[in-house]
């Protein structure tokens, strides 16, 4: 929390001192007519880590497609959604009277530090961990992500994670693992008090290999194994009678994503189904879960947004243990119940938001600090929203009737390194009100 407010002070003073403002909007580009040019070469300047083919596999533009501004506005927040550039601009360098270049330049991140670990877990303030990491992420200069990371605090972890996104040289091959061993407190609430104190141990490993087919389009496999030892906590709260589960997990799963910017979208579709088996074979643990989220971002006249989202997970076969239910109330929130836990073995939820832009995104360049951290975003959107959800146990009735609703207001700042710190207002079905002060996008 006082990173995130002391990144919205710094970019106060900056602009009241008169720092220098690099555009309005950080995103202009020279305007033509859509009608005009076709794309000849695409240059890259600025990238001095980064591998050309990096970028160029982001941008749906490619050699001998017809230039329009629209396309340029997308390409480029497609480009900063890599997460590995404080800043990028395109704009067009006509060769003739048909033919143009684009020229794509970018400032790089700093992509090595040994870094803190700092954050709240759950959406709870009250719930704070801390730690150190050592991070590369983009290592060789391919996008790869390489991490480590000892985390103290509410629910203390160690972890190594490894990303390659260019398994082959058009990118359309990635590979994921990692190792985890994670203390994780328990978040059910069916057991008396006192009795929902305890801790859980997990073990886990993980791989996954995907397809990416084209900019839009992503198929994965996942293989993994884990242990959840509960043994020294009565009464028993694992399908094994001994107290400690365990069993491999297999999963699959498919995501179309058009969204312009993955950090804080204004436009595009984000869809994503996976169905994940857990044991089969195991002696005690055998059962699935089926989740689906879709999200949809809809750009008005006057940059207005109007966002939506509508997911689920289910769960089928097998009796499923108290560690794998799922929540409102942690992880996912309905404002209006911010603070209110509900418990099942399955969820359904929905959101929508009505963005206004209050100040653009503007780049402010701070001179004194390192290059890679030199570049300074700051932004104000207005969000007017409604959230509803609701979770049951199997055997259940769903019922639009059960669903628990909010509706309020409130206001984004969009901060450096794609940070975003959320004030926001709102009131539940009876009318009650609540402050919420949150970090990261609501969805």
């Amino acid at each position: 929390m006082r990173l995130l407010i002391s990144h919205l002070m710094l970019a106060v003073v900056l602009t009241a001192c008169g720092f220098s403002q690099d555009s309005t909007t950080g995103q202009q580009q020279r305007s033509i007519p859509d009608s005009g040019y076709v794309l000849q070469n695409v240059i890259i300047r600025g990238n001095e880590l980064t591998k050309d083919f990096v970028i160029i596999r982001e941008m749906s533009l490619k050699q001998g497609s017809r230039i329009t501004e629209q396309a340029l506005a997308y390409d480029r927040e497609r480009i900063y959604s890599l997460g590995l550039f404080n800043r990028v601009e395109i704009w067009t360098a006509p060769t003739d009277s048909v033919n143009a270049d684009i020229l794509v330049e970018v400032h790089e991140r700093w992509y090595l530090f040994p870094y803190p670990i700092l954050g709240i877990r759950d959406r709870d303030w009250s719930r704070l961990y801390y730690g150190v990491g050592l991070l590369h992420y983009n290592f060789r200069g391919r996008d790869e992500k390489l991490s480590c990371s000892l985390v103290l605090g509410y629910n203390p972890s160690v972890s190594l994670y490894y990303r390659n996104p260019f398994l082959d040289q058009a990118g359309t091959t990635f590979l994921e693992a990692q190792i985890a061993l994670n203390k994780v407190s328990n978040r059910s609430q069916q057991f008396a008090p006192g009795e929902s104190d305890y801790d859980e141990r997990h073990v886990s490993f993980g791989l996954t290999v995907g397809k990416r087919l084209g900019i839009e389009n992503t198929f994965w496999l996942s293989a993994g194994y884990e242990i959840v030892d509960l043994s020294g906590h009565i009464p028993v709260r694992t399908l094994s009678p001994g107290g400690v589960d365990r069993y491999p997990i297999f999963g699959f799963g498919y995501t179309y994503d058009t969204r312009d910017l993955a950090s804080y979208p204004a436009y595009g579709t984000l869809l994503a189904a996976s169905v994940t088996t857990f044991g089969m074979p195991s002696d005690f643990v055998n059962y699935i879960r089926y989740a689906a989220d879709a999200r949809r971002y809809i750009p008005l006249p006057g940059n207005l947004v109007l966002t939506g989202r509508i997911f689920t997970n289910l769960v089928a076969a097998g009796p499923l243990p108290a560690y794998n239910h799922v929540y409102f109330g942690y992880s996912e929130r309905i404002r209006g119940h911010f603070k209110e836990i509900l418990e099942g073995e399955n969820i359904f939820g929905m959101s929508s938001e009505f963005h206004v832009p209050i100040v653009p995104a503007r780049f402010f360049t701070v001179g004194f600090l390192p290059s890679a951290f030199s570049v300074w975003k700051f932004a104000l959107i207005g969000t007017v929203f409604g959230d509803a959800g609701t979770t049951w146990y199997r055997g259940e009735p769903l019922a639009v009737d059960q669903l628990v609703k909010g509706y309020g207001c409130g206001l984004n700042v969009l901060l450096a390194y794609d940070a975003v710190l959320r004030f926001e207002y709102a009131w539940n079905e009876h009318r009650q009100g609540q402050f919420i002060l949150d970090a990261g996008t609501s969805f």
